[in-house]
């Protein structure tokens, strides 16, 4: 399966234009740009996060991209020429992806008051309400918007882990400080009911333990 894209590697400057190609067992993006040719792979298993960013400063040659985020590597832009073709590209890169290992996956949408995304934004640089390294997860992000917080968290036993946490009265103490912001009670959903666009809010992560604020 092959897609025409324009495509940038970590902090280069140079935009290629090419195609993305789904093999059996990794992706491969070849091209050419002004500084000759270019070609990457990224093993599935190396893929860790698919999210796409729509901001004009992330979009390449002025399309939404697609970025990728390695584990080995630093993350790959890509930017299909033909927006009917952004999801499509979204999904099946997001179906390869190994974000945990094998774990799993653990997604709770909160609705937010309206007005409250700075506070949020506030809190989440203060770190989120459930420690990831305290309970032992393999990566965990938050995503905000207008609306709502999407917490998503992975790792083996992931569920178990946040029940149990979620009965400790520290965490309580810990998130009366989201009391304000919250319009409603937490929901599980299923991770894929929530199209993420843009990037994380905060983000953890065994491969990267450093907060992003």
């Amino acid at each position: 399966m092959n897609y025409a894209v324009v495509f940038r590697a970590g902090t280069a400057e140079e935009t290629a234009a090419g195609v993305l190609e789904f093999e059996q067992d990794r992706l491969r993006i070849r091209g050419r740009g002004n500084g000759g040719a270019h070609e990457l792979e990224i093993p599935f298993a190396d893929l860790y996060e698919v999210r796409i960013d729509r901001g004009p400063n992330e979009r390449l040659k002025g399309y939404p991209t697609i970025v990728l985020e390695r584990r080995t590597g630093q993350a790959v832009e890509v930017a299909p020429l033909g927006a009917l073709f952004l999801h499509e590209i979204a999904d099946l890169l997001a179906s390869v992806a190994q974000p945990n290992g094998g774990g799993e996956v653990l997604a709770v949408r909160v609705p937010l008051k309206p007005g409250c995304l700075d506070r949020a934004r506030t809190l989440l640089a203060k770190g989120p309400p459930l420690d990831p390294g305290v309970l032992g997860l393999s990566a965990h992000e938050v995503y905000l918007d207008e609306s709502n917080a999407l917490f998503v968290f992975r790792g083996a036993h992931v569920r178990a882990r946040v029940d149990k946490a979620m009965r400790h009265p520290a965490v309580w103490r810990a998130g009366l400080a989201w009391q304000g912001c919250f319009a409603g009670p937490p929901h599980i959903i299923d991770p894929g009911e929530h199209t993420v666009e843009g990037p994380p809010a905060y983000r953890w992560s065994t491969a990267r333990p450093t907060p992003m604020p």
